[in-house]
């Protein structure tokens, strides 16, 4: 699992070209500030910056980097800051675990007035699982119900999936009503998938078309945000939350290649463990959550 800090720490040599710059901004010692960036090329097996004359310049993989964690860095600040401002209080404080694609979506423009402390980590479902299980963090956040561990889980919400691709890609005349022809044509394609699990794939395929999927992914990414992005500039297919691509959709970026009649949802939780000494700031936080939610439906 990534650590914040190893990304906020790249994200200061990344914007002052400079070890020793980043290491004043951060108030580090250069030798903490390298260790951060080893750490994390380590961790993703990437070089992310080439050494000039005077100045740090981003690899190729480190502009793309910079480019995904920038807003969330951004806005973690703004949780600190906010959280800052209001020190003099007591309040309940908590760590939470959600993925990018939950934070941007249903969290970021929410948080900021809950009257916590929260501390927030990234990860993939996976990640964020485990990281519950050794107590690094007390709730999960937007995660689909896992059966890994004995955890708890709280309904949040239901988010429907979709079928889509790239806008340059074409369906044969008159194949959706040749189910067969097109669940073959329709494996032959490219495949952008969230995880290798493939949960969405399969829940779209056993709905629509009864069987099975037997599709192998060339690509895997860890965000919704991510699979939408890509399939605006490269030729694919992916599922997704409908959410986080209905304004790709309107404005013709990517399309859907036909309309599934059949409701296909999925369902999001709050996870967290029984016996914890935090359940009033978990139960805290769910209130804050469904509170800001239903005002901002009003």
């Amino acid at each position: 699992m990534i650590n914040l800090e190893w990304l906020r720490t790249f994200s200061s040599i990344y914007e002052c070209k400079s070890i020793t710059e980043a290491s004043e901004k951060l108030n580090m010692t250069q030798p903490g500030v390298s260790k951060h960036l080893s750490a994390l090329e380590s961790h993703i097996g990437k070089k992310l910056f080439e050494r000039t004359t005077r100045k740090l310049a981003p690899t190729e993989y480190g502009k793309f980097l910079y480019s995904q964690i920038s807003n969330p860095i951004e806005q973690l600040k703004k949780v600190e800051y906010y959280s800052g401002q209001r020190a003099k209080k007591a309040r309940l404080a908590i760590s939470i675990g959600c993925t990018s694609d939950f934070f941007n979506q249903e969290l970021m423009n929410k948080i900021y007035s809950f009257d916590m402390y929260i501390v927030t980590l990234f990860g993939t479902e996976a990640e964020l699982v485990e990281a519950l299980e050794q107590d690094k963090i007390q709730l999960v956040v937007g995660i689909k119900k896992h059966n890994n561990y004995d955890h708890l889980f709280t309904q949040i919400k239901s988010e429907k999936l979709v079928l889509i691709c790239s806008p340059s890609i074409n369906l044969p005349a008159g194949i959706t009503k040749k189910e067969t022809q097109l669940v073959a044509w329709l494996q032959k394609q490219t495949w952008f998938v969230y995880d290798n699990d493939q949960a969405d794939i399969k829940k779209f395929w056993e709905t629509n078309f009864n069987k099975s999927a037997k599709i192998i992914p060339r690509y895997i990414l860890p965000s919704y945000i991510n699979i939408v992005e890509a399939l605006k500039n490269n030729s694919g297919f992916s599922i997704v939350p409908k959410q986080y691509c209905e304004d790709y959709l309107k404005e013709n970026l990517i399309k859907l290649p036909f309309i599934s009649t059949k409701l296909i949802e999925q369902n999001l939780f709050y996870s967290y463990k029984l016996k914890n000494r935090n359940l009033n700031e978990i139960n805290q936080f769910m209130d804050e959550f469904k509170k800001t939610t239903s005002a901002n439906e009003c």
